[in-house]
């Protein structure tokens, strides 16, 4: 079980440092919206706004849209996306613990989803929550993400394949996963930017200090400081 309260510190923490170090994000983002261009949505939830970077890029691609829910697990995520537009309705809530009588024509979320306990869970939750011809269309990440910190610190979130996810639905279902490699000039540089994107709130760290250098140099020798990112996509329609 993922430790909540801990994603809610550590991801509270980053919300001034976020936008500048989610190089990765903003790109999972501009793949999203290019997914779902093609049609417009009436009824939008989108899950994990975060700081509104998908929010704001949906909210400038024309849709328009008659309601808009934005949902995310940090209180503070509200400030962020009122500013992009006021008739947005936050919810701070966590989508395993989300109801609503409301259907929708599009349900979004990027990189957001890998924070759930139970992913099969909220997907299946998610297609009871579609009109006709609704759209869920989401990115997370997959088994390669963040490789080299899984083999150092023995520390990773349990990502799913694409296998696992065409699993989770039904019918047919697009999935397609790429990989982008970021390179620091040191291996703490990449504890930093993990810290300034909140993905350090998958557990406490409890390595010594003596500990986490020896760490650090076999992190460099091994992989020079680079990091793997391995974002993944899906798009299913009931139709």
């Amino acid at each position: 079980m993922l430790d909540k309260e801990l994603i809610k510190e550590k991801f509270t923490k980053s919300l001034t440092t976020y936008n500048s170090n989610a190089f990765i994000q903003k790109i999972m983002a501009d793949e999203l919206i290019k997914l779902i261009s093609n049609k417009q949505y009436r009824n939008i939830l989108e899950i994990g706004s975060y700081t509104g970077i998908l929010t704001e890029k949906l909210n400038k691609s024309n849709f328009n849209f008659e309601s808009y829910i934005a949902i995310d697990l940090i209180p503070q995520s509200k400030n962020y996306i009122s500013k992009i537009n006021n008739k947005i309705k936050f919810l701070n809530i966590d989508i395993e613990n989300f109801k609503t009588q409301k259907k929708f024509d599009l349900i979004i979320a990027n990189a957001s989803l890998q924070w759930c306990d139970d992913l099969s869970y909220v997907l299946k939750k998610l297609q009871t929550l579609l009109t006709a011809d609704g759209i869920i269309a989401f990115s997370l990440f997959g088994k390669k993400n963040f490789f080299e910190i899984k083999d150092i610190f023995n520390i990773s979130l349990n990502y799913p394949s694409i296998e696992n996810i065409k699993a989770m639905f039904p019918n047919d279902v697009l999935v397609f996963e790429k990989e982008y490699e970021l390179k620091f000039d040191n291996s703490l540089d990449i504890l930093k930017h993990l810290k300034a994107t909140g993905v350090n709130a998958i557990k406490k760290n409890n390595f010594s200090i003596k500990e986490l250098k020896e760490k650090l140099k076999l992190y460099e020798l091994k992989y020079q400081n680079k990091l793997t990112y391995n974002p993944m996509y899906a798009i299913f329609s009931e139709t």
